[in-house]
């Protein structure tokens, strides 16, 4: 992966900070360039946002989207050696933003609804409600919505039912290429999760897609955390920027200015 591919929002004006973005999709769907328009306006008063790319499964295999998320962060880390990095992921995206958190001298995380391990139940098990939504799938439409190369990114309307089908029969693991899916590489334990830097969470009470509990184990275990607890079973609700989306923006802004002081 080279550089040119990445995104860079300069700030408004001088940067505090620079936040990596990792959009979301269940490593499967989503771009790179799917933050709100005022949301992107809101964040960029005081840091320069860079759209990270990675590649896609089941193109690209698990270990090749960790590798691309980590090779972002690093030529960033190289071309703004002197200003401080932050990670911010949304939904899979957040899995990213932490794990290189893990590995990483990382100022802060911004996560919204994600997680820091991909042993959960929810990923294990069948999903009914992604069941209905997906009855109409069938293997030929499935194979239509695969590439025949690895892509940074998957539309929407297109991959995001193929990750839903993917959850909805228990088939996540295989899908993104995760054989071993205990592994402890994979998932941050208690002891990781207190070496982790300051982190704002934002995540749905019942969210069915990445359940609540994945925030509340973060909450509990990061030493210096902010956890914003919406009241909704709507998994991406930052997806239309109202005025309550905006607020709990500018709450994570703050969160991270005052990491700096």
């Amino acid at each position: 992966m080279t550089l040119f591919w990445t995104h860079i929002i300069q700030s408004h004006k001088e940067a505090q900070g620079i936040i990596i973005y990792y959009h979301g999709g269940g490593l499967i769907s989503g771009a790179p360039n799917d933050l709100n328009e005022s949301i992107i306006n809101l964040i960029t008063q005081d840091f320069h946002v860079v759209l990270a790319p990675y590649r896609l499964a089941p193109e690209a295999a698990f270990e090749t989207i960790i590798s691309d998320a980590l090779t972002v962060f690093d030529e960033i880390k190289n071309l703004y050696p002197d200003l401080p990095l932050f990670t911010f992921g949304r939904s899979s995206g957040g899995y990213l933003a932490i794990q290189i958190a893990n590995h990483r001298n990382v100022h802060g995380i911004l996560d919204f609804y994600g997680y820091s391990r991909i042993d959960i139940p929810e990923f294990r098990n069948t999903h009914s409600i992604f069941k209905t939504k997906t009855a109409k799938l069938t293997e030929p439409m499935i194979q239509l919505m695969l590439q025949s190369s690895p892509i940074t990114a998957g539309p929407t309307q297109i991959r995001y039912p193929l990750y839903l089908y993917t959850r909805a029969h228990a088939i996540w693991y295989q899908y993104v290429g995760i054989e071993a899916y205990t592994d402890h590489q994979y998932n941050l334990s208690e002891g990781e999760l207190n070496q982790l830097p300051p982190i704002f969470i934002a995540h749905a009470e019942k969210d069915i897609d990445v359940p609540y509990s994945e925030a509340l184990r973060l909450y509990h275990s990061v030493h210096n955390c902010t956890l914003i607890s919406i009241p909704t079973d709507e998994h991406d609700f930052d997806r239309v920027a109202t005025a309550e989306v905006e607020e709990i923006y500018q709450k994570a802004v703050l969160f991270l200015k005052d990491t700096l002081k």
